[in-house]
């Protein structure tokens, strides 16, 4: 039995995550990005830091989906969107110093 790594070497990050993107659909992203996400708030316990990522890494994630014909993930990413812009400010009104 030969194994063929074509499809490995030319896109190992599609290949890699396409059973887990086949299973749970383009929403696969979101548990990836949490984990991600506790684990910058366990290491840094700074809550505006950690609204910013959400806020960067769903606003990219939001405009693939926009383009990709996924658009009903385009407006969860939107959501998650929001949640990190509305951290992003309420730890800025009420940690100012």
């Amino acid at each position: 039995m030969a194994i063929n790594g074509t499809d490995l070497v030319d896109n190992p990050f599609d290949t890699i995550f396409d059973c887990f993107t086949d299973l749970f659909g383009n929403g696969f992203f979101l548990i990836p990005l949490t984990f991600i996400a506790v684990a910058l708030y366990m290491k840094t316990r700074n809550p505006v830091l950690v609204s910013a990522f959400i806020w960067g890494s769903g606003l990219l994630l939001a405009s693939g989906n926009m383009f990709m014909n996924y658009p009903e993930m385009a407006l969860v990413y939107g959501l998650f969107t929001a949640i990190g812009i509305v951290g992003v400010i309420l730890g800025l009104v009420f940690n100012r110093k």
